[in-house]
């Protein structure tokens, strides 16, 4: 624009020689000159990086021309205007460098990145513009920047693995290689996921975090347990065809390689896995039979503009990062705060990367911002204040709450008299009534509670026992409450979500427990109804004893046995507070156990399906005796029938895989159930999954896959190593596997078990060195040899 300028002065002064065409073209010439000079103090610099001076050097072709403008005026002329673009440009909150590109496409490169050689932070950060699609040095496609967050959103990789004849797109990477970049694979935005029957997906991979350097190896399991039943759920990734996990943090090297475990129907000719963005994937079935993938996955990178905590950083203000006044550092968690990258001051927005690159946010331009209906005034650090207009008062911040005052104080005096006075004999009036009328309501609501829990409690035995509600002792409520001092808070000796187990002594002076249920629907109070007719079926040593319930509350409060000793998770999770239990202990309670559940099965007056068999509803009294607990959710059989149909329920690392599958509830799912409280009687470890290094564990997986690799001794408890022979250990072992098997009906029965332990304990007192009983050659449950794995479990033994 100067240089135009200055071309129509001079053509004007040749063709008029008048005086007043000559000053202006002098005006004209003087003006061009400053903008000139400005020009060429800014981008003197051939990389065109601004570069603020009152000389320097300009080529043009093969000469040289050094041009040097002095003098006072001409200097302040340059660096007001000067002061002026950077204003100018701060306040438009720039993303980029100045005259460094800021977009590919549609997307936004705000430095510290760039597109062009001096545009970025350094050379890891430089990005390629091809064809409108932005790519890192890592040669993964971005989708997304933003600084805010430290992160960016990528394209990732689809790894896979097919039988003979089947391929999937060869064009997939089949790694994804971070360790030369800013990024790492973000531990939070990110799932793994793995598609296929009976296939094993593990990931190993690198972390920024490692300081070894040594390879990370987790993975995740998925099972599809025969060609005809297939019980998968679209849209639910719980291991049925489809598995997910989560992965460690600071990753910048990550790879998959496939295993097979369990049956593969015939059609899956592929199996896939892959890392994505949380939520990104929706399991279908048809995916398991897909032999390509066209969709582009999305993952989510954390990135940091150095290796360094802020405190570090901050001692080198050269190559501190965060330039802009009003920024601030911020550490990235899944580095273990070892990587920074910055962000505005809160009140600023913009680009903290850049000198006076967060400028401050007007609050009070919008209500909903400041949250102001009448007077706003900005304050410091983005917030605001809030005031009534003069005259007014109230609440500012509402709609309509400025108003104006009452002049007259004797008219409030008086009013605020009456009002309290008032109001005191409404207080002491309502007080009365609502005692009076209180009383009452709880008379009529404990005879509703008890008659309608009769009701229920007698349709359940209509079925079964006639005599039932009359034999059952029934409490009253003001008993109970006086019991536990009207359910005091220190009474509490157990209990969940679903309610608390109280101690309490009755008139007798006999302690008991107290089970208060909360339900928030319906069908859980028929669930309670259900266990008080179930308890009152059983009578075994190894079952809590019921000793009666109260039914004028909501829900029946039921009344046990006290047991002193606390469960079996405590016993082998809490060593401060319990001792370590013996491998006799742990025979005997096992054996207890399968007699309890053998008598449910077969012996009691009912069929009983336990459903939710856990170390922590197994109590141990003071001499370490089993009693088997906490019969919400089972459920009776007629006993003409083998199994029933119905609503999955149990707890997750208990519950047996077939029956969650197919919602078929049969004796065998407690068998299973029973096989992973023999695993953590063998391990001294609780079988509910838990994370660790960001990634799923599981108790089991873990065991089997043990037993298939010969390291089964490595994850024994060492009270067991120490006191247990290695045959009884192995024995006790191979019984678990049995019971774990993913088919039900190579399961054994519970009185199968039950002969076999009590086997072992018999041999155990003999003292004998040799088990005749239980060897390798004859070993049989149910007329299936373990040691040969099924066709649908592909489950190893013990050393094979």
């Amino acid at each position: 624009m100067s240089l135009a300028i200055s071309g129509r002065a001079r053509s004007r002064g040749l063709e008029k020689k008048s005086e007043e065409e000559e000053e202006e073209a002098q005006h004209i010439q003087r003006d061009a000159a400053l903008f000139a000079a400005v020009n060429d103090a800014l981008y003197c610099n051939s990389g065109g990086i601004p570069l603020i001076t009152s000389s320097c050097v300009l080529k043009e072709g093969n000469s040289q021309k050094d041009t040097t403008r002095k003098g006072m005026f001409l200097q302040t002329q340059v660096l007001l205007l000067t002061a002026a673009i950077v204003v100018s440009s701060a306040a438009t909150a720039s993303v980029s460098l100045l005259g460094c590109p800021s977009k590919c496409g549609n997307i936004d490169v705000p430095y510290p990145f760039g597109l062009t050689p001096n545009c970025s932070l350094d050379e890891r950060f430089q990005l390629s513009c091809l064809d409108s699609r932005l790519f890192c040095n890592a040669n993964l496609e971005l989708k997304t920047i933003d600084l805010s967050s430290g992160q960016t959103r990528a394209y990732g990789s689809m790894f896979s693995e097919c039988d003979k004849g089947a391929s999937v797109n060869p064009n997939w990477p089949q790694q994804i290689d971070l360790t030369s970049s800013p990024y790492s694979l973000s531990s939070t935005g990110n799932k793994f996921t793995a598609i296929g029957c009976g296939t094993l997906a593990q990931f190993n991979a690198t972390s920024s975090l490692n300081a070894s350097s040594a390879s990370l190896a987790a993975g995740c399991l998925s099972v599809c347990y025969s060609e005809t039943t297939r019980n998968f759920t679209n849209g639910l990734c719980s291991g049925a065809g489809c598995c997910q996990t989560t992965i460690p943090s600071g990753i910048t090297y990550f790879t998959v390689t496939f295993s097979t475990l369990g049956s593969r129907p015939r059609d899956n000719l592929c199996r896939y896995a892959f890392l994505a963005e949380q939520n990104w994937y929706n399991f279908s079935e048809s995916d398991l039979r897909r032999v390509s993938f066209t969709t582009r996955i999305p993952i989510v990178l954390d990135w940091s503009v150095a290796d360094l905590k802020c405190n570090e950083a901050k001692h080198n203000l050269t190559s501190y990062a965060c330039k802009s006044k009003n920024s601030i550092c911020v550490e990235i968690p899944s580095k273990g705060g070892f990587g920074y990258y910055c962000n505005c001051e809160r009140g600023y927005q913009g680009n903290p990367y850049l000198i006076n690159g967060c400028q401050e946010v007007d609050m009070c331009a919008d209500v909903e911002r400041s949250w102001c209906y009448y007077q706003c005034t900005n304050l410091p650090s983005g917030s605001n204040k809030c005031t009534c207009p003069e005259g007014k008062i109230g609440d500012p911040r509402r709609q309509g709450g400025c108003v104006t005052p009452l002049n007259r104080a004797r008219t409030i005096i008086i009013t605020s008299v009456g009002i309290g006075g008032g109001s005191f004999l409404l207080l002491v009036t309502t007080t009365v009534l609502w005692r009076i009328l209180k009383d009452r309501s709880v008379r009529k609501r404990k005879q509703k509670c008890f008659q309608r829990n009769l009701e229920l409690l007698r349709k359940e035995q209509s079925s079964s026992d006639a005599n039932l509600i009359e034999r059952m002792k029934i409490y009253d409520l003001d008993e109970l409450e006086k019991a536990t001092n009207n359910f005091d808070k220190t009474r509490i000796i157990g209990g969940g979500g679903h309610g608390h187990v109280y101690k309490g002594i009755l008139s007798d002076q006999r302690v008991v427990a107290i089970k208060r249920p909360r339900i928030t629907n319906q069908a859980e109070l028929g669930q309670f109804i259900n266990e008080v007719f179930i308890l009152s079926q059983t009578n075994h040593r190894n079952v809590v004893t019921f000793f009666g319930c109260c039914l004028q509350t909501e829900v029946p409060l039921l009344v046990f046995e006290f047991i002193s000793g606390g469960t079996l998770c405590d016993h082998l999770i809490d060593n401060q507070n319990y001792s370590p239990l013996s491998f006799e202990d742990r025979l005997r309670i096992a054996t207890e156990v399968a007699r309890a559940l053998h008598y449910l099965h077969s012996e009691a007056s009912i069929t009983i399906f336990h459903r939710d068999i856990k170390s922590s509803n197994i109590l141990l009294d003071e001499r370490n005796t089993a009693k088997l607990a906490d019969f919400g959710a089972s459920r009776s059989v007629p006993l003409e029938r083998t199994s029933i149909t119905t609503v999955v329920q149990g707890t997750y690392g208990y519950l047996d895989p077939e029956y969650h599958q197919t919602g078929r509830l049969t004796e065998k799912s407690d068998v299973y159930s029973f096989g992973v409280i023999m695993v953590e009687l063998l391990t001294g470890r609780i079988a509910i999954p838990y994370q660790q290094n960001n990634v799923s564990k599981y108790l089991i997986m873990e065991f089997l896959v043990s037993l298939k690799e010969k390291s089964f001794f490595k994850i024994l408890d060492p009270q067991v190593l120490k006191e247990g022979t290695e045959e009884e250990i192995e024995i006790f072992a191979r019984l678990a596997q049995i019971c774990l098997r993913l088919n039900g009906s190579e399961r054994p029965t519970m009185k199968e078990v039950v002969d076999k332990l009590e086997a072992m304990r018999k041999k155990r007192l003999k003292g004998d060195d040799v088990n005749p009983w239980l060897n390798r050659e004859d070993i049989s449950l149910g007329g299936i040899t373990p040691f040969e794995p099924s066709a649908s479990s592909r489950i190893w033994p013990l050393g094979e």
